[in-house]
């Protein structure tokens, strides 16, 4: 997995080959954040997502904050 350095104290690794979800390119996961945790790559907030993989909290998360479709 490829990691990205936003600053310093922040490192996002891009979510795996495996989640096929359009939404994913917005999301990241942080070293040390909880496995239901997903950082957004646009305001660097963390959304929870369930274990099922569901993706409704992300989608609605780009939409809503940033104006995404």
């Amino acid at each position: 997995m490829a990691e990205k350095v936003v600053s310093d104290e922040l490192k996002l690794t891009n979510s795996p080959k495996k989640l096929k979800s359009k939404v994913w390119q917005y999301f990241g996961f942080r070293d040390g954040s909880p496995p239901d945790k997903a950082t957004c790559k646009l305001c660097f907030t963390d959304v929870a997502f369930p274990k099922s993989g569901a993706t409704t909290n992300l989608m609605q998360h780009v939409k809503r904050k940033h104006n995404v479709d």
